[in-house]
């Protein structure tokens, strides 16, 4: 059906923090994962064609940001791993190294299919043909394809 690849042999490491921090730039940022959704979910209020967003990775996992605020967030453990590889295919920008950050523009659709990556559980065996969808509508919106229902 679609393109979209898992990470089998990941090593997990459990994280019971429900906290992180983002220390990009100058501020140290420490936001809950609850209150950076609800700043994502926000920023899909006023429809734009672009939006300046990057993808940052620390040692606690790998989060979307937007003017310096997350707007998402995936730990390091396999499900979470996995959600970065499908949300780094959908924004088509490359997953940066261990303390880097790679920026893109997006759209506000294409920022709904990332949220809506980021929160997938993928010990669930159906969240991957889940991913492969969104992921693909992702590319297609990209592309101007404009084959997706939207729906």
């Amino acid at each position: 059906m679609g393109s979209y690849v898992s990470i089998v042999d990941f090593e997990t490491q459990y994280s019971s923090k429900l906290r992180f921090e983002n220390t990009y730039g100058k501020k140290k940022l420490t936001v809950s994962r609850k209150r950076a959704l609800e700043y994502g979910y926000k920023l899909l209020g006023h429809p734009r064609s672009h939006l300046r967003v990057e993808l940052n990775q620390d040692r606690s996992g790998v989060s979307v940001t937007h003017k310096g605020r997350v707007i998402t967030r995936v730990f390091l453990n396999q499900s979470g791993m996995n959600a970065a590889v499908a949300i780094s295919e959908a924004m088509g920008v490359a997953l940066p190294a261990l303390g880097s950050s790679n920026s893109g523009l997006v759209s506000t659709g294409l920022l709904y299919r990332v949220l809506a990556l980021s929160q997938l559980d993928f010990r669930n065996p159906a969240a991957y043909e889940l991913a492969s969808q969104l992921v693909d509508e992702a590319i297609s919106m990209q592309r101007g394809g404009g084959k997706t229902s939207g729906v």
